[in-house]
């Protein structure tokens, strides 16, 4: 049976087993206990003016869509979850689209605004993301991340062992070698979820401490905060009792910092990335070591110069970099702050670094560029990271566009997937994966 299979693959038997124990112990046969969870998740988030994005099944919607609703009335933010909880990556696009369908129908049905998908088990295909964009859905967040945060040392090989089976059934990618920023693919904007999370840390390793949550939830929003890079917090309802302490340490973290972290809910990163990817920068040399400078932008755009002087007033920002509000004024460097690229470069990376906000031009005079890139006619996800380390050492000129608004170094979502309210709610997972097989 498909759902059977699935949890083998991720989780093993002995540790299916004690799955349905803790099952019996989080759920109840009425939603009650459940809905206490998810309205003390809204609590803590409201503290700090967070507002989660809840990914939900659609066949659980239907079952329960006056809790949904009220959760919405609470300000709650829902994504699509599939019709049914199953593994989409082996589910062809006719029957994904199929599901789809229906389940974008039970949503609208039950008045509950959506504008995004996240696959159930974070395991998706080619297919997920062609019928999520056919249907018009804004986003995908099923890409993972895995940041290296723990100390193996400090568990047993078993739990060693369990946490590793997840990261290779989630299929993470690492955050030494990936961002952890949204890119857009077939149209869609992807947002990368964060790992370690809940299930990873209570499930796999057994963390049962806290104030140890707190800790490693804290280094992963640390280690984004310095990368200016996005922590989407996966975090389940059902595991709020054990990682509340951890969301509100992580949430107050984040709006202590200066420049401050911009938590968001995953529509409005989606919307935000397709804002920013409109923004264009006109550089034109007046002579004597002055641009002029246009940006073409909303007011949240962040601009920022570094190792260079404006005519209009600017203030510090972070890394070197200082942010600067004018959107027409005259750059004072001695080069040009425009990056140059060969004709031979890849394609890609001119589409990546204008991406990341930078002035990009193509052209085979290196001498009328501080920063030059040549020979560069492979490019990969792996080569992202490189590129900018290397842009960030240059005491070159610098200008570009924040990847936040409103001058925020970094980006936060909280997130938790709802694909059970009840026991019955579980009981008929393993129902409808088996009927969709039989379909």
């Amino acid at each position: 049976m498909n759902i059977i299979n699935t949890l083998s693959k991720s989780r093993g038997t002995a540790n299916s087993v004690r799955r349905a124990v803790a099952i019996l112990r989080r759920f109840g046969i009425t939603p009650r206990k459940i809905e206490e969870r998810l309205n003390r998740y809204l609590d803590i988030t409201g503290l700090y003016g967070c507002v989660p994005t809840f990914p939900t099944t659609a066949v659980t919607l239907k079952r329960h869509p006056d809790l949904i609703r009220n959760l919405s009335r609470r300000g709650a933010e829902f994504a699509v979850h599939g019709y049914i909880h199953t593994d989409y990556r082996s589910v062809s696009f006719q029957e994904q689209r199929r599901h789809l369908e229906k389940a974008i129908g039970i949503f609208e049905s039950c008045h509950i605004p959506f504008s995004g998908f996240r696959a159930p088990y974070l395991r998706s295909n080619l297919g997920t993301l062609d019928a999520v964009g056919q249907l018009k859905l804004a986003y995908d967040s099923s890409r993972v991340i895995h940041w290296d945060v723990i100390d193996q040392a400090k568990y047993s090989k078993k739990g060693w062992k369990d946490y590793i089976k997840l990261l290779n059934f989630y299929q993470a990618l690492d955050a030494v070698n990936h961002s952890s920023l949204p890119r857009f693919e077939n149209g869609l904007v992807e947002i990368p979820v964060s790992i370690p999370d809940d299930e990873a840390l209570v499930d796999r390793l057994g963390v049962e401490e806290k104030e140890e949550i707190s800790k490693i939830w804290n280094m992963i929003l640390q280690r984004t905060y310095d990368r200016g890079e996005l922590f989407t917090i996966q975090l389940h309802h059902e595991r709020i009792s054990f990682c509340d302490q951890a969301l509100e340490a992580v949430l107050k973290q984040a709006r202590e910092l200066d420049p401050p972290v911009w938590i968001a809910t995953l529509r409005e990163i989606a919307e935000w990335w397709r804002e920013k990817n409109d923004f264009t920068l006109e550089v034109n040399a007046q002579g004597s070591g002055q641009w002029k400078i246009k940006a073409n932008c909303s007011k949240r755009a962040t601009v920022l110069l570094r190792n260079c002087l404006a005519n209009k007033p600017m203030a510090n920002w972070a890394g070197g970099y200082q942010s600067i509000d004018a959107r027409d004024f005259v750059l004072i460097s001695p080069s040009s702050p425009i990056i140059g690229m060969s004709p031979n470069c890849s394609q890609d990376i001119i589409r990546f670094l204008k991406s990341e906000g930078f002035v990009v031009e193509v052209a085979d005079r290196p001498e009328n560029y501080a920063i030059y890139f040549d020979n560069l006619n492979e490019f990969g996800e792996n080569n992202q990271k490189q590129i900018c380390e290397a842009i960030e050492k240059s005491t070159c000129p610098v200008l570009r566009y924040g990847r936040w608004p409103e001058k925020a170094k970094s980006s936060l979502a909280v997130t938790g997937d709802i694909d059970s309210i009840t026991l019955i709610d579980f009981a008929m997972r393993v129902f409808e994966v088996w009927r969709q097989k039989g379909e």
